[in-house]
């Protein structure tokens, strides 16, 4: 069939933004296409998968359940062991029924913003800003709006958030630790979110998925174990990135029961549920390992972020150097000169054979933006191959 029949001339202008394509997934392609080329754009984190995810999902596939639909908020036994892990390691006061399990974070966010985002209302994301959450927002009906951190120290400004919000105002997006910068919220920045939010009824919505690799000594702060946050936040989450799972889409929202439980009922109409094999490994995780599990994997992404920083620097890139996550985002110029960030992605494929992702992508007016994000979650065998093309760029 070459030609589409006129019924199917008009698509929803809610989703016509994304007719611009995927840039990060077309240029995953053509890594992909490249002889012995290596993929530091598309955070994949193809890192080895704990064995207790592993046995839970084959055990549930085996007999050890019936493979059913689970109920649309995720299985009791998830929920009850995700809320100890909030309890635990968040310092969040939830049970059971403040949790709801989703397809990853990106569904958790969709089911979020179908619930309690009205179309006109206005959503502001903090530049750079993780891209789905840009590109998902329109989708809600409503409008997304930068707010830039600081060039230099990526340092939250509290007077730049009160320059934007209007009546209109319905949500703010906190990622911590972030993508594409690697930023972590301090506490002080969070109260000085809250102070000024206090008053208004505007949502805060996080993305905390990269919560367990905070570096130099920092520590997570969950936003809605601030005071003055607290009552006004929906955590979002996902295991994608903390147990090496990225095709198993399991994450989760945590808040307000009664929230969460109308939040569980749009995710029902998205999606009915979770798969159940991959909800039990993750219940399995989060019962059988241990907490030193998590403080190792913060002390070898601390590690790998050392190493490639240094092969980054030596290649000539400019960079604030990543407070948590696992990417870097790079001033190219020195290394390609003043061109754009796609046309200097191609180049260094041409050159080294390495992808990286054109940094326009998170950010809302794309002129004169000149980095491109790099993603460090690879074995070290194909990182340290990885460094050593990059410090060829330098000769």
């Amino acid at each position: 069939m070459s030609q589409l029949h006129r019924a199917f001339a008009r698509t929803a202008a809610r989703r016509q933004h994304l007719d611009q394509g995927n840039l990060l997934r077309s240029l995953t392609l053509v890594i992909n296409a490249v002889p012995g080329g290596i993929n530091l754009g598309q955070g994949v984190c193809d890192l080895d998968t704990p064995k207790p995810l592993v046995d839970g999902a084959l055990a549930s596939i085996g007999g050890g359940d019936r493979q059913l639909y689970t109920p649309y908020a995720g299985l009791p036994e998830l929920r009850a062991a995700i809320a100890k892990k909030l309890q635990r390691h968040n310092g969040l006061p939830y049970e059971a029924a403040n949790v709801a399990v989703c397809t990853g974070s990106s569904g958790a966010f969709f089911a979020a913003g179908m619930t309690l985002i009205e179309p006109g209302d206005e959503v502001v994301l903090f530049e750079p800003f993780y891209s789905y959450h840009w590109s998902t927002t329109p989708l809600f009906g409503a409008k997304p709006v930068a707010v830039a951190l600081d060039r230099d120290t990526l340092a939250f400004d509290p007077a730049a958030l009160k320059r934007v919000l209007s009546p209109r105002t319905r949500a703010v997006v906190v990622n911590t630790p972030g993508n594409p910068s690697g930023k972590v919220w301090s506490r002080a920045e969070l109260d000085a979110l809250a102070a000024v939010l206090d008053g208004s009824d505007v949502l805060v919505l996080t993305d905390e998925v990269y919560e367990y690799m905070c570096f130099d000594g920092r520590k997570h702060v969950s936003p809605a174990s601030v005071p003055g946050l607290a009552e006004r936040t929906l955590t979002m989450n996902s295991f994608s990135k903390t147990y090496s799972v990225t095709g198993w889409r399991i994450g989760f929202l945590a808040g307000p029961a009664a929230i969460v439980e109308k939040c569980g009922i749009v995710f029902d109409q998205m999606e009915v549920c979770a798969a159940r094999p991959m909800q039990r490994g993750v219940q399995r995780a989060l019962e059988q390992l241990p907490d030193s599990y998590y403080t190792d994997l913060q002390a070898g992404y601390e590690k790998k972020r050392d190493a490639f920083c240094a092969a980054l620097r030596d290649a000539g890139f400019a960079f604030v150097p990543p407070q948590g996550a696992y990417y870097v985002l790079a001033d190219y110029r020195k290394v390609f000169g003043d061109v754009e960030p796609h046309p200097a992605v191609l180049q260094m494929i041409e050159r080294v054979r390495i992808n990286a992702v054109p940094g326009h992508l998170f950010h809302s007016r794309p002129d004169g933006v000149r980095t491109m994000r790099f993603q460090f979650a690879v074995d070290w065998p194909v990182l340290e191959e990885a460094m050593a093309r990059l410090r060829s760029l330098a000769r």
